[in-house]
């Protein structure tokens, strides 16, 4: 590799990262500890330099010339006056400038902008540090209407900041902003094309219409949460962002057509130029777009379009500029995806198009080349942050890689026609269409038994993902040279997204087993060798079966549904064609017309249970002990009022093998004093060794439902980095307090409890995340 690559700058963008992390992490050493560590520095120095080992000393002086200035920057910035006003949680009058399209939330919209002036309790600080803007309700609408470069006044409460943020404080708006100054001519052409491409996307169907913005700037506000999840699934979630990546794909498909056209040379360059220039005025001068097109300018290099034995000199110096500018994407992941992703496709990608290019034309070899480099560059990352190795990540990047380029092509000569009306509406429609198959993709992709497989992000798990991407790199690079070969890649991740493998020895002994679903319930209690009740669906198939499958279950005789919310019923209907239960457990009220659709082909009966029955299924003794009737309602998954339909759903205790567990579903406060009454009234014991949370651990408990279970654990149901913050800290703090471990999905995945002489027996599928 040194025989192609000039390395000499590698050594000292490692050590410019390394400094500028330890200037910004908040570590603040004393005196007596930063004069004798400084002048161990410089002593070593003066060795090194003195053996003639400069590259070592030259590291050593940019190591902590990086650490000085990053620290100098971050104390400035939290040891300013608005720092020490956010310190105070002081309410005032602010002034800032948006620097960036809003950031929208389930609960809050956030938007980065920079604070010039703010005034509280007779204080005026004029400054020029980047916040954060936060807002909910109103407030969210409020932010989403704001325009990129516009000043604006408003009253606000300041927050504090962590020493390792960026933002030097948190502000939570409190009246509507007034625009104080009109964004800048720049800003202001940007924001036009941008509504422009929007308004010509109108005439396309909804979802390329929404996808079509997100691909091109970074505009994701109309992006539903269905979409949003299956990109999120199949690991395409990148494609909506502004980033190196996405340049370097758009690039290669305008370069690819100058070549068809016999352009070449400084022509290329000059187009290059041109095209990069034209991403920078439509998305904005904002950093984060300023760094994507320094990455993707690079990758370009690497893959072909310029020099690339120099790229990976060029690549460490852009790293070292954007770190001295910006310390703080030291400890960005975001950033460290974007460097990963560059120097994957410098490194590995002309190797691959090398490979590809011997029987496919080279435009498609490029762009086959680049997502491939990149996902396995960049897997150890994405397994850090997630706990999971993408399978079908690489095939949806690699499928997907041919189209965005002419999407981001199609789709910025349909926003700079904009303003002439008419003729921006036929590339708009092509970008539309182009983007389809990246749709089609999320879409089967996501509906896949295994879009990911679950892996501990430990250090040896962490090196594992890391040699194996490295040696399934250099196994492409060989496999890759005939089209049989790339068949059997084609297949390999076929069969891998259709098999998920099953952790060593899970789930092991159990009587009952709390599935990962994400943001959702689904438990299953031992009726048999292979046979379980099942206690909802989560919210979508695929998660559920997945469990079914794991724990090897080939019969449900009983599936109990506690409510209708979607979280808990998503996966029914698929349920219920496969095991096909004799009976269906429901709460009162009308039963849906999509369960009764589904029940009837199979011979299931559904009917509303009862506070009291009793139902003994195999080895299971399943009792009811409330349950309520939301109001009326069509009773349509996901519907209904959300207290109330939490409130109705089913409380009960299922028993198997002498293990008790109260499955209270999402019952709130309301809920579990009515299922206290129940049991009270009907004489029923809610003692047990197993809780699983209400509402998946939400802040809203009552504190005498949990003492009545007596249980030893408690098992929270929830979706990892949920939008909710479930688990509440109330909620795990309550469990503790009367004596209850807790066991959580979103950290260790499914949950399998077993009773064994007495002792309860708890296996994870996943470790804890640290």
């Amino acid at each position: 590799m040194s025989a192609t690559h000039d390395l000499r700058l590698v050594p000292v963008a490692a050590v410019t990262w390394v400094g500028a992390w330890v200037g910004v992490s908040g570590w603040r050493p004393e005196p007596r500890v930063l004069l004798p560590l400084t002048a161990a520095v410089v002593l070593a120095m003066v060795v090194a330099a003195r053996a003639g080992r400069w590259w070592l000393a030259v590291c050593l002086l940019v190591l902590t010339c990086s650490s000085l200035a990053a620290g100098a920057l971050s104390w400035q910035r939290h040891g300013s006056p608005v720092a020490d006003l956010a310190a105070d949680g002081r309410i005032g009058t602010v002034e800032f400038v948006v620097r960036a399209l809003p950031h929208q939330g389930a609960r809050a919209v956030a938007v980065d902008a920079d604070l010039v002036r703010v005034q509280a309790r007779g204080v005026e600080v004029g400054a020029s540090v980047p916040v954060v803007l936060l807002g909910s309700g109103e407030r969210a609408d409020d932010l989403l209407a704001l325009r990129v470069g516009g000043r604006y006044r408003a009253v606000a409460r300041l927050g504090a900041t962590e020493l390792s943020d960026r933002e030097a404080a948190v502000v939570s708006l409190r009246s509507a902003p007034q625009e104080v100054a009109a964004p800048g001519p720049a800003d202001a052409w940007a924001a036009t094309l941008r509504e422009g491409l929007r308004a010509a996307m109108a005439h396309s169907p909804p979802d390329q219409a929404a996808i079509v913005p997100s691909l091109v700037v970074g505009d994701t506000r109309a992006v539903g949460e269905g979409l949003r999840e299956d990109f999120r699934s199949t690991g395409l979630t990148h494609l909506m962002a502004v980033s190196g990546a996405n340049l370097s794909l758009m690039l290669g498909a305008l370069l690819a057509a100058a070549r068809v056209c016999g352009v070449r040379g400084w022509g290329l360059r000059g187009l290059a130029a041109v095209g990069v220039a034209a991403f920078i005025v439509l998305c904005g001068s904002e950093p984060s777009v300023l760094r994507a097109a320094a990455m993707g300018l690079i990758a370009l290099a690497g893959i072909g379009a310029g020099r690339g034995r120099r790229s990976l000199r060029a690549l460490s110096l852009a790293v070292c500029v954007l770190l001295w500018l910006d310390p703080w994407l030291a400890s960005s992941a975001a950033f460290a995806l974007s460097v990963l992703a560059c120097a994957g496709i410098v490194l590995l990608g002309p190797l691959l198009r090398s490979s590809l290019a011997r029987w496919l034309p080279v435009w498609l070899a490029e762009s086959l080349a680049v997502p491939i480099a990149a996902q396995l560059a960049t897997q150890p990352i994405v397994t850090a942050i997630s706990d999971h190795v993408s399978v079908v990540g690489v095939l949806a990047n690699v499928l997907a890689g041919p189209f965005v380029g002419p999407t981001t092509v199609l789709g910025f000569v349909a926003a700079f026609l904009s303003p002439l009306g008419v003729p921006a509406v036929l590339p708009a429609w092509l970008a539309g269409w182009c983007a389809q198959p990246i749709l089609w993709l999320a879409g089967g992709g996501a509906s896949l038994p295994s879009a990911s497989w679950e892996w501990p992000a430990t250090t040896s798990g962490l090196v594992l993902v890391a040699l194996g991407s490295a040696a399934l790199g250099s196994l492409l690079v060989v496999a890759l040279r005939s089209p049989w070969g790339g068949a059997a890649f084609a297949a390999l991740l076929v069969s891998a997204c259709l098999i998920r493998p099953v952790p060593l020895g899970w789930p092991g002994e159990w009587n009952a087993v709390f599935c990962d679903v994400g943001q959702g319930d689904a438990t299953l209690i031992r009726a048999g060798p292979r046979a379980a009740v099942v206690i909802d669906a989560g919210p979508e198939p695929a998660p559920a079966l997945t469990c079914l499958d794991a724990a090897g279950i080939d019969a449900v005789p009983l599936l109990v549904l506690t409510h209708y919310h979607a979280d808990h019923v998503g996966g029914a209907t698929e349920i219920i064609a496969r095991y096909r239960p004799g009976l269906v457990l429901v709460r009162g009220g009308a039963v849906p017309a999509w369960l009764s659709a589904a029940a009837g082909p199979v011979g299931a009966t559904v009917r509303s249970t009862a506070p009291g029955e009793s139902i003994v299924v195999g080895d299971v003794t399943w009792t009811t002990v409330s349950t309520g009737q939301a109001p009326p309602g069509p009773g349509v998954a996901g519907e209904g009022e959300g207290s109330a339909e939490n409130d109705a759903s089913v409380v009960a205790v299922a028993e198997s093998g002498g293990l008790r567990v109260v499955l209270p579903g999402d019952a709130e406060p309301a809920g579990q004093a009515a299922a206290l009454r129940g049991a009270a009234r009907l004489g029923i014991s809610l003692s047990a060794s197993v809780l699983k949370l209400p509402y998946h651990g939400s802040a809203r408990q009552e504190p005498r439902f949990f003492a009545a279970t007596g249980a030893s654990l408690a098992v929270a149901s929830a979706g990892r980095d949920n939008d909710y913050g479930h688990p509440a800290e109330a909620a795990l703090e309550l469990s503790t307090r009367l004596g209850m471990t807790v066991a959580r999905t979103d950290e260790q995945g499914s949950v399998a409890v077993a009773l064994d002489e007495a002792q309860l027996v708890v296996r994870a599928a996943r470790s804890p995340r640290g």
